[in-house]
């Protein structure tokens, strides 16, 4: 079992430009962004930072092959994969994220 945690100031991410969301974000994850607002980038950025902190490789990996998706009741799950719990919370100007990966 591995674990990672991040945090963010969300003020650095409030106007990134369009390159940087194509780089953190899937399609899926736009169209849910574009809902949304930048507080669900904060989201997504922390929580893609968590896995790739708690994965032993990094450098095989890069924030498009994770896609978090919200499920009908509001919380975070990672498309395609069970072996990766994810928490992510925001408070005024912070987000954090923890991952769990059970195996990898």
């Amino acid at each position: 079992m591995n674990i990672g945690i991040d945090i963010v100031e969300n003020k650095r991410l409030k106007n990134k430009k369009k390159e940087f969301i194509d780089y953190v974000l899937t399609k899926k994850e736009q169209d849910e962004f574009n809902k949304k607002g930048y507080l669900y980038l904060c989201g997504r950025f922390t929580a893609k930072e968590a896995i790739m902190k708690a994965l032993p490789n990094t450098k095989e990996y890069n924030f498009l092959d994770f896609e978090i998706l919200t499920k009908d009741d509001g919380s975070p799950y990672i498309v395609k994969n069970d072996n990766i719990k994810i928490s992510i919370s925001h408070e005024k100007n912070y987000t954090v994220a923890m991952v769990i990966i059970l195996s990898i």
